[in-house]
């Protein structure tokens, strides 16, 4: 019982980290090399070219940004850990790709949803107000 409540409030940083992960793979792997972006250019790079695209489009669009604000809105507003979890990944995503600003706050809001304490569900250890 122990371990599966360390597993649970382990998970969401597990996420955080392996969405954080995928983000500097997608900017230095596939955005910022100059020989993908000249093979791009020149029609010749596939599926790659396509994520590369779709990354670019995301930060320039600055969607990764609206995204990051209305998933650490939704968290301190609902105090859900689920959309802490989803807020704390974007965030960590966002710190990468190129939207820092966003991505910090974002980070911060989802950490400090998932810093309160859970209840329990025997009902113990819940605030009385």
């Amino acid at each position: 019982m122990l371990r599966l409540r360390r597993f649970h409030r382990a998970l969401p940083w597990v996420v955080a980290l392996a969405a954080g992960l995928i983000a500097a793979w997608l900017r230095y792997r596939l955005v910022e090399p100059a020989a993908l972006a000249q093979a791009c250019a020149a029609g010749a790079g596939g599926v790659r070219c396509a994520l590369r695209a779709a990354t670019v489009v995301a930060f320039h669009s600055h969607g990764l940004t609206m995204v990051c604000g209305a998933l650490a809105a939704m968290a301190l507003i609902a105090r859900e850990r689920r959309i802490a979890a989803l807020t704390l990944a974007a965030g960590a995503a966002g710190l990468v790709l190129y939207s820092f600003e966003a991505g910090a706050a974002a980070v911060l809001a989802g950490a400090l949803v998932l810093a309160r304490p859970v209840p329990r569900s025997d009902g113990a250890g819940t605030p009385e107000a």
